[in-house]
C-alpha cells in the first residue's frame, strides 16, 4: 500500500478561518459572470500573469529615457541628475502635452486636480484654464495614462516642463516636449536595452507568485482553454513566463503546457480591429505572432461572451476585446491591493467624514426652512403692515428677529462642519497620494478611470493567482443594482 507525505500535498486543506477571502484576494464583479459558459480563457502577459516590480522597474524606464534623450535628442544632461519620484503619479491621470499639465478626470470627464509640471494648480487656475467643461481626451496633444509603463512617463514629462520653465531645457513648446518623451519611452522598451537587463535580473524584477500556476492549473482542469495574447516579442515572452512557470507542476512541466494557444506581437489594439494573417513560430508548437480576433476564436472554438479576456489595459485589453469581439473581461489592477489597504486603515476617518457630511446637511436643510419661515414673515410685513396693530407689527418683527438669529446659526455651523469635513477629508485622501488622491476616486465622485472600470470591465482583481480561489464552472454575482429608494440604511 502506498504511503502518502503530506509534504507532497502542495495545497494545505482550508480552514474555515481561511474559507473566507480577504479583500485583496477577491474578484469584485461589476456584471454577473458565468464560468460556466465561459470556453476560453486568455491572459495578456505585462502586468498581468507577470507582476513587475516596482517602482524598480519604472525607475529603469524613466532612467533609460532619460539618457536616450540627452543622448539622441540633445537634451541637456540636467535630466540625467533627476531622481525618480514613485510616488508622483497615479493610474488613470491625463497628459495634457499643450499646456504642460497633467490632469485628474471625473466620471465627467471634468477636470477636478490638476498640476503644471510638478507643482500644483489651484482650483481658480485650473477653472481658469479649463473653465468645468467636458474634456475631450482623444483630441490633439492630449494621452491617458491607462497603464503602469506609462507612470514614469508621466513624472519625466512634468520635470521636462519645469525644466522648459527654469530655461535648463530648449524647446519650441510643451507639446515639443511631450512627443520627444513619447518617442524616448517608446524607445526605451523597443530598443530591447530594457528588455535585456530585466531579462538579466529576473528574480529581482520579476516576483514570482505561487498562486499564479495553481490558478492556470485550476482553469486547465476543468477544462477551459487557456491562451495567452501579448504586444511583448517572444524571446522576451519566453524569458519572462519560464522564470514565472517553468517546473511548478508536473502535469505542465514547460509555461507553454499551460496554453492551448500562444499569440505574441499581436499589436493590440490592432489585433481586434484589423485582420492580418498570423505567423506560426519555428519550434513552438501552437505559438504564433499577429493574427487577428475571428482566427483566434476559430482555432480556440469559442466566441464572443465564450470567452474571458484578462489584461491590465483598460484601452487596449479591456474597451477593445468588449466592444469589437464581445469577449467577458477582467481587468487586472496590481494597484488595488494598496488602495484596500490604505481604505482599512481609514475606515475610522471615513465613517466620521460619512457621519458629518449627514450632519452638515441635516444643519442646510434645517436652515434653509428657517430662511423660507423668515421670507413668509417678511411678506406678511410688507402685505399686511397697514392693516396690523403695533403689538402685532411688534410680534412680526420679534418672529423675524428670531429667526435671523436661528438661520445664522445654523448656518454658522454648517460651515464649520464642512472646513471639518474638508479637512478630515484632505488628510484621508493625501494618505493615497499627497497630490492626486485615490485612483478610483476623488472626494465624492467617481474618477474618469473608475468610470471606464465600470463601463467596460466585467469584473476586476489584483491578481491573476486570485482565480484560483473561484470556482472555474461557477457563477461570479455581480451586486444587485439598486435605486437610491431601494436601498436599506
Amino acid at each position: 500500500m502506498t504511503t502518502w507525505d503530506p509534504a507532497f500535498l502542495t495545497v494545505p486543506p482550508l480552514t474555515e478561518a481561511e474559507d473566507r477571502l480577504a479583500p485583496p484576494h477577491k474578484l469584485y464583479a461589476l456584471r454577473t459572470l458565468p464560468m460556466g459558459d465561459i470556453r476560453a480563457v486568455g491572459f495578456d502577459m505585462d502586468h498581468t500573469v507577470a507582476r513587475y516590480r516596482q517602482p524598480e522597474i519604472d525607475e529603469l524606464a524613466f532612467k533609460k529615457a532619460a539618457r536616450i534623450l540627452v543622448r539622441d535628442r540633445h537634451h541637456s544632461p540636467w535630466l540625467l541628475e533627476i531622481e525618480y519620484d514613485p510616488a508622483f503619479a497615479v493610474r488613470g491621470l491625463v497628459l495634457d502635452g499643450l499646456r504642460g499639465n497633467l490632469l485628474k478626470l471625473n466620471r465627467e470627464r471634468q477636470v477636478v486636480r490638476a498640476s503644471h509640471g510638478s507643482r500644483p494648480l489651484s482650483r481658480a487656475e485650473v477653472d481658469a484654464i479649463y473653465s468645468r467643461r467636458r474634456l475631450s481626451t482623444a483630441a490633439k496633444g492630449f494621452r491617458s495614462i491607462d497603464t503602469l509603463f506609462e507612470i514614469p512617463e508621466s513624472h519625466l514629462y512634468a520635470q521636462m516642463v519645469d525644466g522648459l520653465d527654469r530655461d535648463l531645457l530648449k524647446a519650441e513648446n510643451y507639446l515639443q516636449l511631450f512627443q520627444d518623451v513619447r518617442w524616448a519611452i517608446d524607445t526605451a522598451h523597443r530598443n530591447g536595452e530594457m528588455k535585456a537587463e530585466i531579462l538579466a535580473h529576473k528574480a529581482f524584477f520579476i516576483p514570482q507568485d505561487p498562486d499564479l500556476a495553481l490558478a492556470l492549473g485550476r482553469l486547465k482542469r476543468a477544462g477551459k482553454k487557456l491562451f495567452l495574447l501579448t504586444n511583448s516579442e517572444w524571446s522576451f515572452t519566453d524569458g519572462v513566463l519560464s522564470h514565472l512557470l517553468d517546473g511548478l507542476d508536473d502535469a505542465h512541466p514547460r509555461w507553454t503546457d499551460y496554453f492551448d494557444l500562444v499569440v505574441v506581437s499581436s499589436r493590440k489594439p490592432a489585433f481586434f480591429l484589423e485582420s492580418p494573417e498570423p505567423h506560426a513560430l519555428e519550434g513552438h508548437p501552437n505559438c504564433f505572432s499577429g493574427g487577428h480576433t475571428a482566427w483566434l476564436e476559430s482555432v480556440l472554438d469559442a466566441r464572443g461572451e465564450q470567452v474571458l479576456y484578462v489584461g491590465d489595459h483598460i484601452y487596449g485589453d479591456v474597451l477593445r476585446s468588449k466592444k469589437n469581439a464581445s469577449w467577458r473581461t477582467l481587468l487586472l489592477v496590481p494597484e488595488l491591493e494598496r488602495e484596500l489597504r490604505l481604505l482599512e486603515a481609514k475606515a475610522d476617518d471615513l465613517r466620521h467624514v460619512l457621519g458629518l457630511e449627514a450632519a452638515r446637511r441635516r444643519t442646510l436643510r434645517r436652515s434653509s426652512v428657517l430662511q423660507d419661515q423668515l421670507k413668509r414673515n417678511r411678506v406678511r410685513r410688507h402685505l399686511l403692515g397697514m392693516r396690523l396693530s403695533p403689538d402685532a407689527l411688534t410680534a412680526l418683527d420679534q418672529e423675524a428677529s428670531q429667526l435671523t438669529a436661528s438661520a445664522e446659526a445654523l448656518q454658522r455651523r454648517a460651515d464649520q462642519q464642512e472646513r471639518e469635513v474638508r479637512n478630515l477629508m484632505q488628510s484621508v485622501e493625501a494618505a493615497f497620494n499627497p497630490m492626486w488622491g485615490p485612483m478610483f476616486r476623488d472626494q465624492d465622485e467617481l474618477t474618469r478611470f473608475a468610470d471606464q472600470i465600470q463601463q467596460f470591465a466585467c469584473a476586476y482583481t489584483g491578481k491573476v493567482g486570485n482565480l484560483y480561489m473561484y470556482d472555474p464552472m461557477a457563477t461570479i454575482y455581480a451586486p444587485v443594482p439598486t435605486l437610491p429608494h431601494e436601498r436599506v440604511d
